[in-house]
């Protein structure tokens, strides 16, 4: 349908309204028009009729349906409750039954790394797929994601991680930031594995130096400039 297009919509009612004339998703269309209005109840209902009329159509038309509502929460991720809870598990439920016929599609396990957040997915679609853009993008970002954890209490002198997991992450952002289009996405990914590498190039001199001083100011002697965010501690 519209997915390919990557339409982005400000809210659920522009979203509504461009579903309420598309073949079978008027409940869906229904569900976001009344959510945007508060209406909580007749919302619910809505959707769940949406997901009983959806179980009823054939398992190619429910494959359609769950791609196209992805793409939309996908490229739509600051639409709060576009896609509720019980349609959430129910999308995922199709997606999975959709990888148990070994078809050799990326899309279900693509989709499934988004609904799921889990990065297993993403390396399957693109063991399927080494070229798939989306599951590409998603896991530079948890890769860089996992190196950011690990090294966000460097402000109090202190790596809670692994250094050769912390490189590994790295070096597989590299491999699939480098397989990605040219443009401005990619060389946002390419500064963040940039900056990343820099810290941990300067943690690794740090530690072998055994430096009195704390590694943040270390770090200011030598001019480097990182985002060394402020730890707090709550007393329970």
């Amino acid at each position: 349908m519209y997915y390919w297009n990557e339409d982005n919509f400000k809210g659920l009612k522009e979203i509504g309204e461009k579903y309420s004339i598309q073949n079978g998703y008027e409940d869906f269309s229904k569900y976001c028009l009344l959510k945007e209005k508060g209406l909580r109840k007749q919302a619910h209902k809505a959707v769940e009729d949406f997901i009983s009329l959806t179980r009823s159509k054939n398992i190619d038309e429910q494959r359609e349906i769950a791609k196209e509502l992805a793409f939309l929460s996908y490229y739509n991720k600051e639409v709060h409750q576009l896609i509720p809870q019980q349609l959430h598990q129910f999308l995922i439920t199709i997606l999975k039954e959709w990888t148990k016929k070994k078809t050799g599609d990326v899309t279900p396990y693509r989709w499934l790394g988004y609904f799921c957040n889990n990065l297993d997915y993403y390396e399957e679609a693109i063991r399927i797929c080494p070229a798939d853009e989306i599951s590409l993008i998603e896991l530079v970002k948890g890769k860089l994601n996992n190196v950011d954890y690990q090294t966000h209490h460097l402000s109090e002198t202190m790596f809670i991680g692994n250094i050769e997991n912390a490189r590994a992450s790295l070096e597989y952002a590299y491999n699939a930031i480098k397989k990605l289009k040219s443009g401005t996405l990619k060389d946002s990914l390419c500064d963040g594995y940039n900056y990343y590498k820099k810290l941990i190039d300067a943690w690794e001199e740090y530690i072998k130096e055994k430096r009195e001083i704390s590694f943040p100011k270390w770090c200011k002697t030598r001019g480097e400039n990182f985002n060394f965010g402020i730890i707090v501690y709550y007393n329970k």
